[in-house]
């Protein structure tokens, strides 16, 4: 959701070539996997790319997040995953629950990074390599 990234110029893809999905927190939801598996089936997406990164403002502490959400905030907003303190192993327990949903077809390749912001460095993430809790 973070308007300093443009996922393009960072994937060095031409503009209008990327189906592009933002939603704060960055996770993977229900939501987030039915527009993938439509982007699949409608338009032919072979790759997917998962992206996190660092500075973002969702990721307080529980306590902290539910302090700026206040009785007034849409449902909606309450449906932000819990907040998360290691990007490598949230993106690659989203990759996990990506590449092992059932309606994902196997030739459909996911990958998952880290974007460190204040390093403009892609950090690639593979969830071979990271336990994942």
């Amino acid at each position: 959701m973070d308007a300093r990234l443009d996922p393009t110029r960072l994937l060095g893809v031409p503009e209008g070539s990327a189906h592009v999905l933002r939603n704060a927190g960055g996770r993977v939801t229900d939501e987030t996997l039915q527009a993938l598996l439509l982007s699949h089936q409608v338009f032919g997406t072979r790759e997917w790319f998962l992206i996190q990164h660092t500075d973002c403002g969702v990721r307080l502490p529980d306590a902290d997040l539910a302090a700026v959400l206040s009785d007034e905030t849409p449902a909606v907003v309450a449906l932000v995953p819990a907040s998360f303190s290691d990007l490598t192993k949230a993106v690659a327990a989203d990759l996990i629950r990506v590449q092992q949903h059932p309606h994902v077809p196997a030739e459909v390749q996911v990958f998952g990074y880290v974007y460190d912001v204040r390093h403009n460095q892609l950090l690639e993430v593979s969830p071979s390599r990271h336990s994942v809790s």
